[in-house]
């Protein structure tokens, strides 16, 4: 799907964040995200001892010694086919139809999601793109895609000797707050603007259920619309990119049926660039996310001064 900006758009409210990125200062490198410490320290655990030993034991309910090679087959198979999805997507004209046609939805051209993100072939008619189901079929895509993950030393050297970009997909002010040194910023969510009941109401229970964010700059996110022509004020098409959000996420493994997976909205966003085209050997995805990156490898972070 071939995505640009639109003549005669208004300027994004974000516009003017160029100009607040002269003024970025450098902070502490402990000083964010001490509540995703302990998943770092646990993810780095993880693949340490991955690195290092081989997985003997996997759950009854998983284990499948003795068909891993029609698995495997099927697997094989199965990467085949998104691949040629994948391609087709990038391939793909605009809908027909304008998104904003009150006909456009239930045409053919609608996927059955509201939402300006691409969910998986095979994706529930109404599930949300953090449903367990959607998220198995976007794990199946990322793999098949040979998405890289990364780590974030390896990530720091690429971006410093190699060409790659850095991009932090977590809301604006959190960027502006701290993030890896040299990363550029778009936001795959953004704060939530209440402009409807319903979304009043949706601000509301967040603060019930976390009181801590009553002091913060938002309470709650919704999908950015923006996504791609904020990925396209970064960078040219296709340039290459390491994703990265709070936690990072991990893709999963394929022969444990991804049960060791963990969604994130970097990896969302490493399946949205994937889908439309951008190119899946220009994409890697940074483990850990900025909690490992900082607190664990202490890396320097970048602000932007308000």
């Amino acid at each position: 799907v071939a995505l640009a900006h639109r003549q005669g758009d208004s300027p994004s409210p974000l516009a003017s964040r160029s100009h607040r990125r002269a003024s970025r200062r450098r902070v502490p490198p402990t000083r964010l995200l001490p509540s995703v410490r302990p998943i770092a320290e646990r993810f780095l655990l993880k693949m340490a001892a991955a690195a290092t030993t081989r997985m003997t034991w996997v759950p009854a309910r998983l284990a499948r010694p003795t068909a891993i090679r029609a698995s495997r087959h099927r697997a094989a198979i199965s990467s085949r086919r998104v691949r040629a999805q994948i391609v087709r997507a990038s391939k793909n004209d605009e809908p027909d139809l304008d998104p904003e046609d009150p006909g456009f939805f239930g045409s053919d051209d609608w996927d059955g999601n509201e939402g300006p993100f691409i969910r998986p072939e095979g994706a529930p008619f109404f599930a949300s793109y953090t449903d367990p189901t959607v998220w198995k079929l976007m794990q199946e895509n990322l793999v098949a895609g040979e998405v890289e993950q990364i780590l974030p030393a390896k990530a720091k050297l690429m971006a410093e000797n190699d060409g790659w970009t850095l991009i932090d997909v977590r809301p604006y002010p959190d960027y502006c707050e701290a993030h890896a040194w040299g990363a550029k910023s778009a936001q795959l969510y953004v704060p939530m603007e209440v402009d409807s009941l319903a979304k009043g109401a949706k601000a509301v229970a967040s603060v019930l259920l976390f009181p801590e964010r009553l002091g913060k700059k938002y309470v709650n996110v919704e999908c950015n619309e923006d996504f791609l022509d904020e990925m396209q004020e970064e960078l040219e098409w296709g340039d290459k990119v390491i994703l990265y959000c709070a936690t990072g996420g991990v893709i999963g493994d394929p022969e444990l049926n991804y049960a060791d997976g963990q969604q994130s909205a970097s990896l969302i966003a490493a399946h949205e660039l994937a889908m439309r085209g951008w190119g899946t050997d220009n994409i890697k995805h940074m483990a850990g996310g900025l909690g490992m990156w900082d607190a664990i490898e202490g890396f320097e972070l970048g602000a932007v001064e308000d």
